[in-house]
């Protein structure tokens, strides 16, 4: 699981809150801290924070522990697409070259406006779905049977990744 920046420091916050939680139950368990002055304590902490800071603290904990979970359950996209196998080790290529090359290939045609491309790898090869938007009076069917082989043909032979498939949406 990879975190982006504002989740990693949301998870250092929240940690470092754990911490100090944890800090003042084991100073109740070992008795530095009197178990009946445990109350007291936080009673008096509580008169020098109104009882909306209390409870906007506890809605921002409760909103970044929310968020983490959310974040680690979220699947980390595949970084890579295994091009060969041999007897001295795993040949790969980045999913952003294949993607790069994709976009390559598709910004050849002039009747694209714009293209936006994701590459999904495959047991043996790769899936490249496209998102294109094309200039008006174009014959769509030929268009999109040219920018399928072409796509197909320039990723093959340039990073030697097997292509299944090239979904055109327009």
């Amino acid at each position: 699981m990879k975190l982006k920046i504002g989740d990693r420091i949301l998870l250092i916050i929240l940690v470092l809150m754990l911490m100090l939680f944890s800090l003042g139950l084991l100073a109740i368990a070992i008795g530095i801290i009197p178990a009946n002055n445990a109350g007291s304590i936080i009673s008096e902490a509580n008169r020098g924070m109104s009882a909306i800071v209390t409870a906007a603290v506890a809605v921002i904990l409760f909103i970044v522990g929310l968020r983490l979970l959310v974040a680690s359950l979220i699947p980390p996209k595949p970084l890579s697409t295994i091009l060969a196998t041999t007897e001295l080790g795993v040949v790969r290529v980045s999913i952003a070259s294949l993607d790069t090359l994709t976009q390559k290939a598709v910004n050849s045609f002039q009747e694209v406006k714009e293209v936006k491309s994701v590459v999904l790898p495959d047991a043996d090869g790769a899936r490249i779905q496209l998102k294109i938007t094309i200039l008006p009076d174009v014959v769509m069917p030929e268009l999109t049977q040219s920018i399928q082989t072409k796509v197909k043909e320039y990723v093959e032979s340039l990073s030697g990744i097997n292509v299944k498939e090239v979904q055109v949406y327009i």
